[in-house]
């Protein structure tokens, strides 16, 4: 009886309340002027039309203070659905990202995991959306690639895209897991999108390393802590991608 309790409670969802709604409201109304008067140049390694077929877009926790703001630049026609926690914390970046105009989908290993995961094969298969999911989220360590992503990737065949951030002057928020960094205003931003990372189905536990480590080096650019994305870098990419 008490493990059917336990079970259950993990299974709860925290949902988004009025109150959640109005911190969330509060939070993008600080982070729209501060993303609008950033100086955000976005690379990628590979052409555009890539975009436009469903693909899962990965990047550190404490990088997510731009790329929703970013991403409704782009004009893509995919809708964006981001992963968070089924916690209190993870019902505010729901709230966040409905003001950018993206969904979430909540769920953690530790809690509503195996129906987030679900319900993200779901909307891959769907053919109409994608997903970002910040591997080394909720809770860390830090820097350190989960497999949850690669699995999704081998399950569905959709690729997974290693986004990198670089921030050039930017706050940290010291006492959270990661550090937060948040960019100052009117600040340099990079986004780096990096060749697809296809999975095979039917991986081995070998192979789930592989790909783990694989995905893990490819998210290693980008300042604050991480090797700056060097100019010399970012025209070679701009030249693969014309």
């Amino acid at each position: 009886m008490a493990s059917e309790i336990t079970l259950k409670k993990k299974t709860i969802e925290k949902r988004t309340r009025w109150w959640t709604e109005l911190a969330g409201w509060g939070i993008w109304s600080l982070m729209q002027p501060l993303c609008m008067s950033l100086n955000i140049r976005s690379v990628k390694e590979e052409h555009d039309d890539v975009y436009k077929q469903p693909f899962i877009a990965a990047l550190w926790h404490n990088r997510i203070a731009v790329p929703a703001y970013a991403y409704t630049l782009t004009q893509n026609s995919l809708k964006m659905n981001v992963l968070s926690s089924a916690s209190k914390d993870g019902a505010l970046v729901e709230a966040v990202c409905a003001r950018f105009g993206m969904g979430a989908i909540r769920g953690s290993s530790g809690r509503r995991g195996a129906v987030a995961f679900v319900e993200m094969l779901r909307k891959m298969r769907e053919g109409k959306s994608c997903i970002c999911i910040t591997p080394d989220g909720p809770k860390g360590p830090i820097y350190k690639v989960h497999p949850g992503v690669i699995k999704l990737a081998s399950e569905t065949g959709v690729p997974i895209v290693p986004v990198c951030i670089e921030y050039k002057n930017c706050w940290r928020i010291k006492k959270a897991w990661d550090k937060f960094p948040i960019p100052k205003p009117c600040s340099d931003v990079t986004l780096l999108w990096r060749n697809r990372i296809f999975v095979p189905p039917h991986l081995s536990a070998e192979d789930l390393e592989t790909y783990t480590h694989l995905l893990e080096e490819a998210l290693q650019l980008g300042q604050p802590d991480l090797p700056p994305i060097t100019e010399s870098f970012l025209c070679k990419s701009s030249m693969e991608n014309k």
